[in-house]
This record gives structure tokens, sequence and C-alpha cells, in this order.
């Protein structure tokens, strides 16, 4: 909307400074550098008309430059190889028949537990015997014998507090024999003494036994029995290495053979000793490796993308570029000298500052009065002209009212919008 209004302000101000210019001025000014002769009569001296262009300033924003980057990967293989070694090589082998022996089969019974008679039970053969429960407590008591009478006694050691030489006072000594006196009498009990246990008796215990056998052309032995049996044996084929002949006896070559050798594989990253490399070679593992920083490419034909690793790597920052404004005078009139006065008819009086100043604010520019002083000299003109404002001032032609009104009209309107968009670009 404010793009629209200062055009519609900018229209109206041309033709303002275009009407204004038409009717307050000379619609014939020598801008191509004629001479004053060739102006009409009657013109006051018009001083030169500047406008100051202003540009503004001008930012433009140059964008980043930026690229993408992402974390790379790729399969690498771990081979492993073949390595091959001979078991059996390969060699010749010799068949070899014979014909059958007939052996017979013979058994032995081998007895593993014999048979017994059983065993009756016998009762418990004892007696009764009486045994001390608690032993008689004794005291051994010496004899002792009175040397004036003759009597004797016995008492315990001690007594009569006998002397190592004996006594001499013809008292009591002991004569040597001694006693047990029971202090307490010995506690007993009877009880039952087993001479013979009880026996529980056994049952009767049949053989055990078991049959061995024998295959034998003849009998191996008197225990043996048989034949229970016959076969051949000792008969069919048999194969050697090369020449070589079987055990036994009786065997007729009967051809030979080609056997191939046998070889043992493995697969394995180094040869295992006593192997030898084939050739061939397979996968054994494969790892996936990954770039440790971000790239642009990648390190070979052979890595891929990491999925979700993308970043974006600002090459040049967003930066803004401005274009100074710039302020310049350019000139829409040059200065114009007065002419002389005409005979018959008064110049009109046009203020020539007022009609710049009037131009200038329609196109919303600044004016620069170049020529002050000609105001002045308008201004001493104007009373002269002021009986002749209905005339051209070249041509001596009359000037209708309704468009001179028109055209100071437009002017007056071309401002006035000029204005309020000043206003609501400022808002």
């Amino acid at each position: 909307m404010n793009r629209n209004l200062r055009f519609l302000a900018g229209g109206l101000a041309s033709i303002a400074v275009a009407s204004g210019v038409t009717l307050a001025g000379p619609s014939a000014y020598a801008t191509d550098g004629a001479d004053a002769a060739d102006r009409a009569c009657g013109q006051p001296a018009v001083p030169a008309v500047f406008v100051t262009v202003i540009t503004e300033p001008v930012s433009r924003v140059i964008p980043a430059v930026t690229h993408e980057e992402w974390l790379w990967q790729h399969d690498v293989a771990t081979m492993e190889h073949e390595y091959s070694r001979v078991v059996t090589p390969a060699q010749t082998v010799t068949d070899w028949v014979r014909p059958g022996t007939v052996e017979q089969l013979w058994s032995l019974k081998v007895v593993d537990r014999p048979a017994a008679d059983a065993v009756p039970a016998t009762d418990e053969q004892g007696h009764y015997a009486t045994v001390v429960v608690t032993p008689a407590v004794t005291v051994t008591q010496f004899e002792y014998v009175q040397q004036q009478t003759g009597h004797t006694r016995w008492e315990d050691a001690g007594w009569n507090a006998e002397k190592a030489d004996g006594d001499n006072g013809k008292g009591w000594t002991r004569t040597g024999a001694t006693r047990e006196d029971v202090v307490t009498e010995a506690v007993t009990q009877q009880v039952w003494v087993v001479d013979q246990a009880a026996t529980p008796g056994t049952p009767a215990v049949t053989e055990i036994s078991h049959l061995v056998h024998q295959w034998s052309a003849s009998s191996p032995g008197d225990d043996w029995s048989g034949p229970l049996d016959t076969r051949v044996v000792g008969g069919g084929s048999t194969s050697t290495i090369g020449d070589d002949v079987p055990s036994g006896s009786g065997w007729t070559k009967n051809g030979s053979h080609e056997v191939p050798a046998v070889v043992d594989t493995l697969w394995a990253d180094d040869a295992p000793v006593g192997y030898d490399a084939t050739g061939a070679s397979r996968v054994k593992d494969t790892i996936v490796e990954q770039t440790s920083d971000h790239s642009a490419a990648g390190p070979g034909d052979d890595w891929t993308r990491v999925s979700g690793s993308r970043v974006l790597v600002v090459d040049q920052p967003e930066t803004t570029e401005v274009t100074p404004g710039t302020t310049r005078q350019d000139q829409i009139s040059p200065e114009l000298p007065a002419t002389p006065a005409c005979s018959a008819v008064a110049p009109v009086a046009v203020d020539p500052a007022t009609s710049a100043v009037a131009a200038a604010e329609a196109t919303g520019h600044s004016v620069v009065q170049g020529a002050h002083a000609a105001h002045h000299q308008g201004s001493h003109t104007s009373a002269a002209a002021a009986g002749a404002a209905t005339v051209l001032p070249e041509a001596g032609n009359p000037v209708s009212p309704f468009l001179l009104t028109a055209g100071l009209g437009t002017l007056l309107a071309g401002g006035v919008l000029v204005g309020v968009g000043r206003r609501r670009l400022a808002d």
C-alpha cells in the first residue's frame, strides 16, 4: 500500500510541477543556450532551479555458500585360504581269497554261586551270675598285743602311737598280723550271662551259573559240551597294500586295483604345519569400516554414505552488501535574465522562488535556489504585473482563470499527498 501511495504521490507531484512550470513560468526557456533576445518582452529574470536527488542506501543479502558432507563406510572382507595335506598317498591294493574252515560251537558251565541247604535257627544259651554293682568299703586293721598281759586287739594304724623302735614301756605293740575290716558292705545284682547267642538261620541257596561258548574245530576239553552249532570260517576275501600277503594260509591272489590318495583339506588364515596352499580363497568375515571425519566425497568408489550423518558445512557465511546512498544536485532549469518591458502589455509577475519550491515539494526533493537574489528582483516587478494576471507573459495572450486555478490546485494536491506519504512511511 505504501508503494502505491508513493507512486500516486510521485505522479501527482510530477503533474503539479509540469503544470506549475507551464502556467507560472515561460514555456520556451532557452535551455539550449539561446540569447535573451529570443525571449518575449516583459519577462523577469528567472534564477536557475536545482533539485536535490537523494538515493537511499540499498542493502542486499548475499546468501551463505554451503555444501553437504557425510561420514562414509565400506565393507572390508577378511579372507581365508584352503590348505591340504596327503593323509594316504595313492596306492595299489591287492585282493586275496581263500576257502573257509569248518568250526563247531562248544559250551562250558561256569558256577558263579554254588547251591546251599537251609540252616535252622537256634535259641540263646546262658546263665545268671552275681555282679557287684557297688564295691564294699574296707579299712586295714592291725593286731596289737599287750606285752604285760598278752591280750590282743585289732585297731587302725596309729592307734597306739607306735614308735619306730617298739614300745619299751611294755604297752601295746603290733604283732604284724593285719585284716580288712568292712566299713560298707558291697552291693550285688544277679545278671543274665549269654553263653551262646541265638542264630536266625539261613534259607536254602540255589546255584547261579552261566555258559561260556567257544568255536573250535574240535572239543576244547572234557568239561565242554557240544557241538551245539557249526560254521565255516577263514574263507572270504581280504586286501593288502602292494604285494603284501595276508596272515594265515590258503590265500590266493584275486587281482588288484588302484586306490586314490586320501587328502585332508582345511580353511585357515595361514598354512598349518605340513599343509600346502591349494590356491582357493573365500570370505571369512566382513566388517564395516567407517571414516571418523565428514567429507563431501568418499575415500574411494566402494564407499557409501552413512545414513543420518549429513552435515551442512558453511564455506562462506551469509553477508549483507550495502550500496551507500547518494545525494546530488540536478538543475531542472537554467538561470534566465529579465527581458525589456513590453510597450502594450505589462508582464505577469511570477515569483520564481515560490514556483521552484512548490515544484520541489511536489516531487519529494529539496530545492536549492541558486539565485536567491532573483526573489528580490521579482518582488520589485510584482506591482507592475498585478494588472496583467490574465495575460500570457510570453505571447501576450489572455490566460483563462479556470486553467490557472486547475494548475495551482494540482500543485497543491501533489504537495499534500507527498507529506501524507512521508508520514506513513515514517510510521
